[in-house]
């Protein structure tokens, strides 16, 4: 089962790697500069509703059957598309005001509004299918969504119309395809009625992870942004090309990220020495292949960067060599965050990422200035090297047994939170 699960997200990653590249390749860096932009606000819009919606699922989802479960899915579901709704309205109204206002590549991020929702919707039936452990499920539709990705941007290309919009609406419809097969997958899972209940269950955990989620895009995510606005556009191009070589080992972290909350969860309860032991494994499994995956690449950064994007890239190895610092750190935390999420300790997991992300906004501009690029990767591991260090002491205490918070169920009693 788990091979499906490597392999779904090797699919999906894999997809967002190559896409990377083609453009890369294709578009002039200013031009994929911008489409960097755009993508990282997918990605924001990505965590966000990892945090309120798929991430809970993956947890309060696994413990619940029949009825109950069903109208927890539906419940989440119409949440889900309200959500990506509002959303995508957003970002149409933001871009609109800035074509209106003569902002440069304005049409860039209206095309990102439809990838938005579509992405959402794609992205919320694949996590559900994880939460009922149907990772071959999951592998259909990522291939049929991600297929359809790839093969529209070749189209594009062969046909000389790639562009950052055109890409943006082709990644907008290969999602739609796999929203609606996810629709299919499910239906047995939607068939349930609406639960307010469900909501406020979903928001007990949500709502911290969402701050805590924001706060991580603030100490990573958010440098994109800042380095366009220090360095320029083509500083937001170096830092994701330098990114994208180590986009395979995100495969591998990805998975566990998605998969480990569910198994966590039911082992819970239990038996209660079966999260440890399982947290030791996963955690070593995760961190040795990360370290042999980022040495190998940090040996090669130089000839990498120039086979993959050519010359005008080649000068930057140094930055992947200290982003491969900030995977191996990444590894160690994903395990942490998903035992602590299958605890239900998300508001520990919001005050390290706070912590994090108010380093990160001290520290980002002068880093970014003295350094140039690589400067926004060493700010990024000061700022989750901090954040890891309190995650870690929050797992060694709850593993303990020691002042642990009491979660309360629907009936009042106290339920374990650990």
């Amino acid at each position: 089962m788990e091979l499906w699960g490597l392999g779904d997200q090797g699919v999906a990653s894999g997809t967002n790697f190559l896409t990377l590249i083609l453009l890369a390749r294709v578009l002039a860096p200013s031009d994929f500069g911008y489409f960097v932009l755009a993508f990282t606000l997918l990605q924001l819009a990505t965590i966000l509703q990892t945090a309120l919606f798929t991430r809970p699922h993956n947890v309060l989802g696994a413990a619940r059957r029949g009825d109950a479960y069903r109208d927890y899915t539906r419940t989440a579901a119409v949440a889900q598309l309200a959500f990506a709704a509002a959303l995508a309205l957003f970002v149409t109204l933001g871009a609109g005001a800035a074509q209106l206002g003569g902002v440069p590549h304005a049409l860039v991020f209206l095309a990102t509004a439809p990838a938005i929702a579509t992405w959402q919707l794609q992205e919320f039936g694949r996590r559900v299918l994880y939460t009922e452990e149907r990772l071959s499920a999951a592998f259909a539709n990522t291939a049929l969504t991600y297929g359809g990705q790839v093969g529209a941007l070749l189209l594009l290309r062969h046909v000389e119309a790639l562009t950052a919009e055109s890409a943006l609406v082709a990644l907008a419809l290969a999602s739609l395809a796999g929203s609606a097969l996810a629709v299919l997958q499910l239906r047995s899972s939607l068939s349930g009625a609406l639960d307010r209940s469900c909501l406020r269950d979903n928001w007990d955990i949500g709502r911290w992870l969402a701050g805590a989620d924001v706060s991580y895009w603030l100490s990573t995510n958010f440098y994109v942004y800042l380095a366009a606005v220090v360095i320029g556009p083509v500083a937001s191009a170096v830092l994701k090309a330098a990114q994208t070589l180590l986009g395979p080992i995100s495969v591998f972290q990805g998975f566990f990220l998605n998969y480990l909350p569910v198994r966590f969860s039911r082992a819970l309860g239990q038996h209660p020495e079966e999260p440890r032991l399982r947290f030791m494994g996963a955690l070593t499994v995760v961190a040795s292949v990360t370290v042999v995956y980022c040495l190998a690449v940090g040996v090669l950064a130089g000839p990498a960067l120039r086979y993959v994007y050519g010359d005008e890239y080649a000068e930057h190895a140094a930055t992947v060599r200290i982003f491969g610092v900030y995977y191996v750190l990444l590894a160690v935390s994903l395990v942490i965050i998903a035992v602590l999420s299958a605890r239900r300790l998300t508001h520990r997991i919001f005050v390290a990422h706070t912590v994090g992300a108010l380093l990160s906004l001290v520290v980002a501009w002068p880093l970014l200035e003295t350094l140039g690029p690589s400067g926004a990767v060493v700010g990024m591991i000061i700022s989750w090297t901090a954040s890891t260090s309190m995650l870690w002491r929050t797992h060694r205490v709850s593993a303990r047994g020691e002042s642990l918070p009491r979660v309360p169920t629907k009936s009042g009693a106290p339920a374990r939170g650990a």
